[in-house]
């Protein structure tokens, strides 16, 4: 099965096959969209992807988001997924947040309740939403990965926590930040 390019928006690198390299559906950005309006910055991203994210501005490989400020109003984050990098993005996000880089922000990352990073990310959002099923992302060439092993999780940052649920609740079962302890 060959994967519409134009429909799906892209995590990371795009060297053939590789673990970063996971597209997300366009629906998914369609929603981060209704809660966000426009997306200012994607900042891992490339060419290809943000024919579906539609970001004012997006970081490639070769811009390294790790290394550039995160300044802008609204920000959506697919980041790499490799352990260590998904780790560190999630962190930058964080610290771009603290800063007020930026005014809201949605990102979605594996459902890894366990990890030390996941739950400092818990602690801290507006609003989360469990997916009620595995994602079906693409990969770089363009097919569709299977055997996904886990649910996802998107995070939302900023001052609409029941715009993101009204429109997340489609996705899955939607926290309120609040509702966290």
């Amino acid at each position: 099965m060959k994967a519409d390019k134009s429909k799906m928006a892209y995590a990371c690198k795009q060297e053939g096959r590789n673990s970063n390299a996971w597209f997300t559906p366009s629906k998914y950005i369609e929603s981060a969209r209704a809660v966000l309006g426009n997306i200012d910055l994607d900042p891992f991203s490339d060419d290809h992807a943000n024919l579906v994210v539609k970001a004012g501005k997006y970081y490639t490989v070769e811009d390294n988001a790790f290394r550039k400020p995160w300044k802008c109003g609204t920000l959506w984050m697919n980041p790499p997924y490799s352990g260590a990098e998904c780790k560190a993005a999630v962190f930058k996000f964080l610290a771009e947040w603290n800063l007020e880089h930026f005014e809201s922000g949605i990102f979605l990352v594996n459902n890894a309740t366990e990890t030390q990073w996941f739950q400092q990310v818990l602690k801290s959002c507006d609003a989360v939403c469990f997916t009620n099923h595995r994602i079906s992302f693409w990969n770089a060439d363009g097919k569709e990965i299977s055997g996904n092993t886990r649910g996802q999780a998107f995070f939302y940052f900023g001052d609409e926590p029941h715009t993101f649920a009204g429109e997340f609740v489609k996705h899955g079962v939607v926290i309120l930040g609040s509702a966290i302890i």
